[in-house]
């Protein structure tokens, strides 16, 4: 029960960042939604991961969060250039 209610939470969360990456005004607001619905996906892999027992979940976030901070990184580099 308090797995769905912390999916629910995380999910309706994640929707609202997701109108904030698809139709942020700038570029650094895109950036930013990016950079949430990553931290929200993390969030939700350790959750369902240390509910549901598994570890190969925490070791997925770990290193989704790496690599999604590594496009981050990229991308704002990118940006300041073209900037």
């Amino acid at each position: 029960m308090l797995r769905i209610s912390i999916d629910v939470i995380v999910g309706v969360s994640l929707a609202f960042t997701l109108f904030r990456l698809f139709y942020g005004p700038s570029v650094f607001d895109r950036l930013l939604g990016y950079s949430s619905v990553t931290g929200k996906i993390v969030i939700l892999l350790v959750v369902e991961g240390i509910m549901g027992g598994r570890t190969v979940f925490v070791n997925l976030a770990l290193i989704y969060g790496v690599l999604s901070f590594l496009g981050i990184v990229i991308i704002a580099r990118y940006i300041e250039r073209e900037v």
